[in-house]
């Protein structure tokens, strides 16, 4: 075969790998492509090893595969910011390629098959540090594939999304093994390694989160769970026409607070309104003279059974003899403030006014990662809701207290992606979770729809139910077994009401993280050093 035709062949593989993966997630769902997906470029390394191309096609072949991938699942990112989004699709896409050149390099040598788990444990450890560095863009975790099929990872509460990610990679592994060998086998010998795919890698994983689910429900209905009635308020405000330049912070308050008032009676303990749903820049040092609070106020002395979550725009500037702030602002030669994406929380006859930063931030909007030597790319920000800027943080989540038995979670956002950290909230005796968002910076494409749908995860993961408040986007409520129990329709102003249970258990998850991924980092770090000896011996 001449060279022409090979590496046609290659970039037929390279196209197949990324299409195979995309057509899985939304808005297709395609859930058994995602098992099949990773199998072309196997044959990738595996033709390319037998041609003896080296490691630069390799590169180029996986980069193309992951780049098709990141730009059609998340070709949304272009409606907030054009160059950001060719940034976002770049560098993921380069990332992603790092844990196939792992499988590249372990397979220099001709033989036989592939060995495939040290690309397997590169990729779950490039996904643990992806949730940790500060250019962290883990949306496409493969994990969360699963996000519109609940049922089938019922033992998240045990795995979290990278017990996902290793199904898929292990079936992918099976695959390939059993397609490149076919040939080759007798029927017994394929007959035991169909059944075993079939089986240990299919129905009984499938059968597994059913078991879990069952069990769970036990356990719940076995329990004398205490319940709370919530409501959640979508305003529907234009975050590029009306939002921060358009209605008045004033006037959007009072339609948010007279959406409120036509659901909440004396049953609802809680009302959850969106993220910076305050907006106009809230003084932190002087929150109770700001005229949206004294509208809430007023809103509570109306519902004195009631509870207020809500998002806010805020900053606090600091005192002489305060320690700055690595993100603080200089507005006057030596006198800096910080502005924040803020919860805040608001009780009845109580003026202390509950604050929480948030920590999760989106990079490039919210943060600019690696801002000493980055400084020049700030202009390719992408906005994805929220306050833009280098803004400040809480280091630790916090949670609120409502009552005895009702504890909420102020996730705000972005933070809703990080499954280990929204187990910190738990951990810190949140019985119920609440995001609150603003989605409408995408416009009506899947990438709301994603947004959504990663939270039945957190559901799962935690055991928790979840309260959702978007500004655009949508809300609704999810319940502990990851199911939808109510949500609005897009771009529609609306106020919604629902019974919540409340859980104090903590899952396995919820207790000891992401176990999976650091086996895999420590299994990445030993077949690394065993490339640089066996390379350095070779020399």
């Amino acid at each position: 075969m001449n060279r022409l035709k090979i590496h046609l062949k290659l970039s037929l593989f390279a196209v197949a790998s990324g299409v195979l993966l995309s057509l899985s997630w939304l808005p297709l769902w395609l859930i058994p492509l995602v098992f099949v997906g990773f199998l072309p470029l196997f044959y990738i390394v595996y033709e390319i090893r037998k041609e003896q191309l080296g490691a630069g096609f390799a590169f180029l072949y996986g980069y193309l595969s992951f780049l098709i991938f990141n730009v059609c699942t998340t070709w949304w990112v272009w409606n907030a910011s054009k160059g950001g989004s060719i940034a976002a699709f770049v560098l993921n896409s380069l990332l992603m390629n790092l844990p196939f050149m792992v499988l590249y390099f372990s397979n220099k040598k001709n033989s036989r098959t592939l060995m495939i788990w040290p690309f397997i444990c590169a990729w779950l450890s490039f996904e643990y540090f992806h949730f940790r560095w500060d250019g962290t863009w883990t949306w496409l975790t493969l994990g969360n594939v699963f996000a519109n099929y609940p049922n089938l990872v019922q033992w998240y509460e045990y795995t979290g999304v990278a017990g996902g990610s290793l199904w898929i990679l292990w079936v992918n592994k099976d695959v390939f093994n059993l397609t490149l060998h076919f040939a080759e086998w007798d029927k017994q010998h394929k007959a035991r390694n169909i059944f075993n795919l079939l089986f240990f890698k299919g129905f009984a994983i499938i059968f597994l989160s059913y078991y879990v689910l069952n069990d769970f429900r036990e356990t719940a209905n076995s329990s004398n769970r205490m319940r709370a009635k919530v409501a959640v308020i979508q305003p529907n405000v234009d975050p590029y026409k009306d939002k921060f330049n358009g209605i008045s912070p004033y006037q959007q308050t009072l339609n948010m607070l007279h959406l409120a008032d036509s659901i909440v009676d004396s049953t609802v303990q809680l009302v959850v309104f969106p993220e910076t749903a305050l907006v106009g820049g809230l003084n932190e040092r002087f929150l109770q003279q700001e005229e949206t609070i004294f509208l809430m106020r007023q809103f509570l002395q109306r519902h004195p059974t009631v509870a207020i979550l809500t998002g806010a725009d805020s900053f606090k500037e600091y005192l002489e003899n305060e320690t700055i702030s690595e993100t603080a602002r200089e507005y006057d030669p030596g006198r800096f403030y910080d502005a924040y994406n803020t919860a805040l929380f608001l009780v009845p006859n109580d003026t202390t006014i509950g604050i929480y930063h948030k920590s999760k931030l989106v990079p490039g909007v919210e943060r600019l990662p690696f801002s000493s030597v980055l400084k020049y790319v700030e202009k390719y920000a992408i906005d994805l809701g929220g306050t833009s800027g280098s803004l400040g943080i809480d280091k630790e989540p916090v949670t609120f207290k409502v009552n005895s038995t009702l504890s909420v979670a102020p996730i705000i956002c972005y933070e809703s992606i990080f499954g280990e950290y929204v187990t910190d909230y738990v951990k810190r005796n949140a019985s119920l979770l609440c995001i609150i968002t603003n989605d409408g910076w995408w416009g009506n494409t899947p990438g709301y729809k994603q947004h959504l749908a990663y939270a039945k995860l957190r559901a799962i993961e935690t055991r928790r139910y979840i309260a959702r408040s978007a500004n655009t986007g949508i809300s609704g409520f999810i319940s502990d077994e990851g199911a939808i129990l109510q949500q609005s329709k897009w771009w529609e102003p609306t106020a919604l009401k629902q019974e919540v249970s409340l859980n104090t258990h903590l899952t396995f998850y919820t207790r000891n993280g992401d176990l999976i991924n650091v086996v895999a980092v420590a299994l990445t770090c030993f077949f690394l050093f065993g490339l640089f000896f066996k390379s350095n011996r070779m020399a």
